[in-house]
């Protein structure tokens, strides 16, 4: 992976480590700012495995009753747990994590983000 940010809505707060192995929180990030679940305790480094065990809980689930249709959606033949995150950046509503894989990608692009320029849309109309 040659390409990997954390991001908190439009803030990096980690990037991938330069040897590629681990996933580094920002200098001058704060501690409370990282995912508690992630970053535990008063770690500021994470290895990719747990990064990729991270995503992957961040996605639905195989036996979600309309899996095949939200997997033909995303142009997935099959139930591919890194593809889906790759695809939904391990992005949920809930909280305003999520991994960039590249420079092109914007909060904007995320699920979050749409649903953020949505309610602003709507907002404005009322």
């Amino acid at each position: 992976m040659a390409y990997l940010k954390l991001m908190m809505d439009e803030k990096e707060i980690a990037h991938l480590s330069e040897d590629g192995q681990s996933l580094c929180a920002n200098e001058g990030v704060p501690q409370y700012d990282l995912p508690l679940n992630l970053f535990i305790s008063d770690k500021r480094e994470v290895s990719l495995v747990d990064v990729v065990v991270w995503a992957k809980k961040r996605i639905f689930p195989k036996n979600r009753m309309d899996c095949k249709e939200i997997l033909k959606m995303m142009g997935l033949p099959d139930y591919n747990a890194w593809e889906i995150v790759k695809r939904t950046n391990a992005c949920l509503m809930e909280d305003p994590y999520w991994l960039r894989f590249s420079e092109d990608e914007t909060f904007e692009d995320t699920t979050r983000g749409r649903a953020r320029r949505i309610m602003n849309e709507n907002q404005k109309n009322s």
